[in-house]
């Protein structure tokens, strides 16, 4: 299980947090014919056959247990006593013992050149760099071929079979576990244990190399477990479509089409203080309405200082890299930062939630003002000497029920909740609008021939997987077209739909899914959910509820108390709002970048160019974003 995770789930799940998220299917899988999908509906595909589900999810259940209970704390505890430089040259020699695997599955492939590349880093690394335990090959720019059995039974054409989840090993599929059947007898570290046949110690050289690599990745994978909605799934579909990619030795093309939607540069946007992640502190508060505690996270500085309450954007847990990103820019610069999951993501929607189904602006901003208030007592009581002028702060559809919370204390809605500032980034302004502009993006495919529709999707899918393990700007240029990053962007909308439906349904069902979300084998169910765009979702899930509920009259009132154009007079009142938006965001359009300018005037930073939280990572945006706060 641990080398598996680090050589797969590492780059799956950063993936899954950046851009890509399960959905689409490679050639070799034939399309799922659930039902024919509507006119301009994107259909559904299965990324890799899983046959034996129910099997798999108790393998996971025990893989995940292991890690939780054992992996977990003994990572953390091996990466606190040993440095970071140690752990890298340990790993290191890890790598450089499997030299013999990379080499023969190079030759069975015909890489000859590959073959040659990966015996010069052998033999400059043992040599060099003292038995492997550093990298000149790297600094001297030798290439690599990171082949395997797996992949050498891919590339003369056996298929992946089905998917396999197994207890300690973790994931795999029918190919790849006879490929790694294989490639154990080529591992130097079988060698030594054959030479010291009478000796236990060989026989935990592998299992010690695979946790050295997993004690730098342990934090980043317990995170992705507590905030994912079904890990199982997500860690199935990510593993199968690289797999996928390393097969084919995927590369984006050159061509001179490039003209990625500024968006993708979202990715971009990081934390730069080291394990900023680790440095927060957990705490809860008991929510009256559903009788649960919901965690929150927060960063104090250790004197007196103002302090940010932030909400994520659309389905973000309060721990996710954007999320860190935001809250490590305002603590660099001074600022106190109390961070919640926005409300449509899993440990909100569980914990704190009274809606059967979010997605309600309305609703949703009822309880996250409960939260806030609870959040803000907590925090007086704990530390209410460190507090002093207090802002509150958002990302797209936190920055949404950002000013919807300020149009409510314009109007004395709060009671004793209020804030020194509110900030706003790329809010969109019609909250029905905005969610069927992203349908838009995911159904960019739509422009391309049918007859190259399935392939051109798969590549930008891999590209995504390129781009995440190699870095957005590997090879000098985001080598995406704007159809194939506006795909993208929309099939990770597209998953925290899923995730919103499966989850809110399995515990609260209104009987509009003919499957059952809650079954503990749901491949049928995400086929279904999957089908489902934002306009469908508020049609048949959102606006039967609140109708039914009775907090609206009809569909055009839902809309209408929606959108933002609504509370125009409350918010241009409130001199405390500062907003920043992209004129090219995805979300709106000129006459939504002309309401902005008309309602906050002088308050509003807009920028040209940036796309939807696109510009976040260049340093000047974040200094003047920083400065909305005081100014």
């Amino acid at each position: 299980m641990m080398s598996a995770i680090n050589r797969r789930v590492r780059v799956g799940l950063l993936v899954a947090c950046a851009w890509l998220v399960p959905a689409l299917g490679q050639e070799a899988v034939p399309e799922v014919a659930i039902s024919a999908p509507a006119p301009g509906q994107m259909p559904y595909f299965d990324v890799i056959p899983d046959p034996l589900e129910g099997f798999n999810r108790c393998a996971w259940a025990v893989n995940e247990g292991l890690f939780r209970g054992v992996l977990y704390p003994l990572s953390r505890g091996y990466a606190f006593a040993v440095p970071a430089p140690v752990r890298a040259r340990i790993s290191n020699a890890g790598h450089n013992l499997t030299y013999p695997v990379r080499l023969v599955n190079s030759c069975l492939q015909g890489k000859w050149a590959g073959a040659w590349e990966e015996s010069k880093r052998f033999g400059v690394n043992s040599t060099v760099g003292i038995v492997g335990l550093f990298d000149p090959a790297s600094a001297w720019r030798i290439g690599r071929s990171d082949e395997d059995f797996g992949q050498t039974f891919g590339r003369y054409g056996a298929g992946p079979g089905f998917y396999l989840m197994l207890p300690v090993v973790g994931p795999s599929n029918g190919r790849d576990l006879l490929g790694r059947i294989l490639d154990w007898p080529l591992d130097v570290t079988f060698w030594i244990g054959q030479a010291q046949a009478e000796a236990w110690w060989p026989l935990l050289l592998r299992p010690a190399f695979g946790t050295n690599d997993l004690s730098g990745q342990a934090g980043t994978l317990k995170r992705q477990l507590d905030s994912q909605n079904d890990p199982y799934q997500l860690l199935r579909t990510v593993c199968a479509l690289d797999r996928q990619r390393r097969v084919l030795d995927y590369q984006p093309e050159l061509r001179r089409d490039y003209r990625p939607d500024p968006t993708v540069g979202a990715v971009l946007f990081v934390p730069q203080t080291p394990d900023y992640a680790n440095l927060a502190v957990t705490r809860r508060v008991r929510v009256p309405a559903t009788g649960k505690e919901l965690p929150y996270s927060c960063w104090l500085q250790k004197t007196p200082a103002p302090v940010a309450f932030y909400i994520p954007g659309l389905g973000s847990h309060r721990l996710d890299p954007s999320t860190l990103a935001y809250a490590d820019m305002l603590y660099r610069h001074g600022y106190s930062v109390v961070a919640i999951s926005n409300p449509l993501q899993r440990e909100f929607m569980e914990l704190a939630s009274v809606q059967a189904v979010p997605g309600y602006g309305p609703a949703d901003v009822d309880d996250v003002v409960n939260v806030l208030r609870l959040v803000r007592d907590d925090l007086q009581c704990w530390h209410g000497e460190r507090l002093q002028t207090s802002a509150l702060t958002g990302v797209s559809h936190g920055a949404y029920l950002t000013l919807q919370i300020a149009a409510r204390e314009t109007r004395g809605e709060l009671g004793d909740l209020a804030f020194d500032r509110y900030v706003a980034v790329n809010p969109p302004l019609d909250l029905f609008e905005a969610l069927s502009r992203l349908d838009e993006m995911y159904n960019a495919p739509l422009a391309w021939p049918a007859a190259e529709r399935r392939q051109r999707m798969e590549g930008a899918l891999h590209a995504a997987l390129f781009f995440a393990e190699n870095g957005l700007d590997a090879l000098g240029d985001i080598r995406l077209t704007r159809d194939e990053s506006r795909f993208l962007i929309g099939v990770v909308f597209r998953y925290t739909l899923m995730c919103v439906i499966q989850n809110s349904q399995s515990r609260h069902s209104l009987g509009v899914l003919k499957q059952d979300p809650a079954a503990f084998v749901r491949q049928d169910a995400y086929r279904e959910i999957w089908q489902l765009s934002y306009t469908d979702y508020l049609d048949r899930f959102v606006l039967p509820y609140v109708i039914r509920d009775g907090r609206v009259a009809d569909r055009a009132a839902a809309i209408l108390a929606t959108d933002l154009r609504q509370e125009a007079a409350s918010l241009r009142r409130n001199g405390k709002i500062r907003v920043q938006i992209c004129e090219d965001d995805f979300l709106l359009d000129s006459q939504n970048v002309a309401w902005f300018r008309d309602v906050f005037g002088a308050h509003l930073k807009a920028y040209p160019q940036g796309g939807h939280l696109g510009n976040l990572y260049v340093p000047a945006v974040q200094e003047e974003l920083v400065h909305l706060f005081d100014r």
